[in-house]
């Protein structure tokens, strides 16, 4: 329910905004920093904090292509609590986890591509993410009330791809798709 409200929220956004919008490009050495809320890979969680998502990245080449090469990296942050209902008394585990590491975007010359300059607003990509996830579990046994706590580091990656709406130079909206860190990612860019 939260990623309808999320999403229909977002869109609605970007109508109202689509008469005020400015070319969008991604070139050498543009900077670009965006926060978003993924959806998380695991939907067993009765409870769950809204992730966060900080991407960082840096236009790394002229034109290659039909595009540009950035690179950059990522930081996410979760939280949930998943309780068995079909156990009495109730065992419950909860969790924490951090991503953290580089990843790699090129970014497509749509307006090159399609030789329309109606995508002049829109960044298309899609890219790779290969870094670690730091992992805390602590689960609570009901019949003993005791705390089992575990800790992991695991290599985590992700392929990804994205849209991200200029509202200005430096302003926009983005939602990534992928498989790995999370399935959708909507939220916010600045360029700076």
């Amino acid at each position: 329910m939260k990623n309808i409200i999320i999403i229909s929220t977002l869109s609605l956004f970007l109508l109202t905004m689509a008469s005020h919008a400015q070319p969008l490009t991604f070139e050498k050495q543009d900077i670009g920093i965006a926060v978003g809320v993924p959806s998380m890979n695991d939907n067993t969680y009765t409870s769950q904090s809204p992730a966060i998502t900080l991407h960082y990245e840096y236009g790394l080449s002229d034109k290659i292509g039909v595009g540009y090469i950035g690179v950059g990296g990522l930081l996410s942050i979760a939280g949930g609590e998943y309780t068995n209902t079909f156990l009495n008394p109730n065992p419950s585990v909860d969790f924490s986890q951090t991503l953290i590491g580089p990843r790699a975007v090129y970014h497509f010359d749509m307006v090159e591509l399609t030789n329309n300059d109606q995508w002049s607003n829109i960044d298309v990509y899609s890219g790779a993410f290969v870094g670690l996830k730091f992992e805390s579990i602590k689960y609570t046994d009901p019949n003993t009330e005791k705390n089992i706590k575990d800790r992991k580091t695991k290599l985590a990656n992700d392929l990804f791809a994205g849209i991200r709406y200029g509202f200005n130079q430096n302003i926009g909206a983005f939602a990534e798709i992928g498989f790995g860190v999370s399935y959708f990612s909507v939220g916010a860019s600045w360029r700076l």
